[in-house]
């Protein structure tokens, strides 16, 4: 039987309705039985105020909620060395040190339940992740799998092989715990300086250089190739055609996961808006009018709660110079 699981689940400031949609979808569809904690890591400028983590909570139902927990990023050791985008990313892996079980589940805001999962959705028979593998050669994130390649020693035929089959870096992706504190502690010794200074300094992305130190100087793999199916609605994919497309394949791929990137759904039109809201009501997430109420809410509340972000980072950054 398959270990109990700790999910993670990172956000920020425009973020935090989506992070209610996902605790009502992990509510109703995940087993209570594969999850040990649920750590919301809150990568708000300001924090989380008392209101917001009660709306979050209230979400996560009677079941989970005694399971939440939230942490400041700025908690993990971060202060004065990442900030904003990257602070989420290295934060996905400094909260292994705060981890207690063999295998930790991380999401992204975005991510939501349409159907049931459990433990063995995650971990295999052999307890190893699950998680599957692409090529890069024409990926976006290319430049940024070669340079932290680079970073831990691989030369040009080990980063050519490696960019043609490497491990996905789509949430949700499994971690193993104590594999994620032996790379931390690896790179802190190499770079004499805390693992927060040194994946800021060196530029590094955060799955790339898990899998990537694992497959290096680790065991290997980190994964077993049994691809999540976690469709995703993307910006430049906002489109009823888009939208289409993403919910045909989490159909047909049976997915228990979506996502729907938050400026996707503050840019979409109508015809786009109301395929999602269908889907989310036809899942059991909301009622109709409900989706409908929660995507027009949504897009008032973006663009202030987008501005409202970048001032406080910039006061933060003001404060740790």
């Amino acid at each position: 039987m398959t270990a109990p699981l700790t999910f993670v689940t990172v956000v920020f400031e425009p973020e935090l309705p989506l992070l209610r949609l996902q605790a009502r979808s992990l509510a109703r569809y995940l087993d209570p039985d594969c999850v040990a904690a649920i750590i919301v890591l809150d990568n708000c400028a300001g924090g989380m105020g008392r209101h917001a983590r009660r709306a979050v909570l209230a979400r996560f139902g009677p079941v989970l909620a005694p399971r939440v927990s939230f942490v400041r990023t700025a908690q993990l050791g971060m202060v004065g060395s990442t900030d904003g985008w990257r602070s989420q990313q290295a934060a996905k892996l400094l909260v292994a040190r705060r981890i207690t079980t063999p295998h930790y589940v991380i999401l992204d805001a975005k991510n939501h339940l349409i159907g049931p999962a459990g433990a063995d959705d995650f971990v295999d028979a052999a307890g190893t992740a699950r998680g599957g593998t692409h090529s890069y050669a024409a990926h976006p994130l290319r430049e940024g799998l070669e340079r932290t390649l680079r970073y831990l020693g691989a030369d040009d035929d080990t980063v050519e092989r490696m960019i043609a089959d490497f491990p996905r870096t789509v949430t949700p992706f499994v971690a193993d715990t104590e594999l994620a504190r032996r790379m931390m502690d690896d790179i802190e010794a190499e770079a004499r300086e805390s693992f927060g200074d040194a994946f800021e300094r060196a530029g590094l992305l955060e799955f790339f250089l898990y899998s990537g130190w694992s497959l290096l100087r680790g065991p290997g793999s980190p994964v077993n190739g049994d691809t999540i199916p976690a469709p995703i609605l993307w910006p430049a994919r906002a489109t009823e055609d888009g939208a289409a497309d993403a919910i045909r394949e989490a159909t047909e791929s049976g997915a228990a996961w979506f996502a729907v990137h938050r400026r996707a759904l503050a840019r979409a039109d109508a015809p786009t808006r109301r395929r999602i809201a269908r889907l989310w009501s036809d899942r059991g997430l909301m009622s109709p009018a409900e989706a409908a109420r929660f995507v027009r809410r949504f897009r008032l509340a973006y663009a202030p709660a987008t501005a409202r972000a970048r001032v406080g980072r910039r006061l933060s950054r003001l404060g740790h110079r």
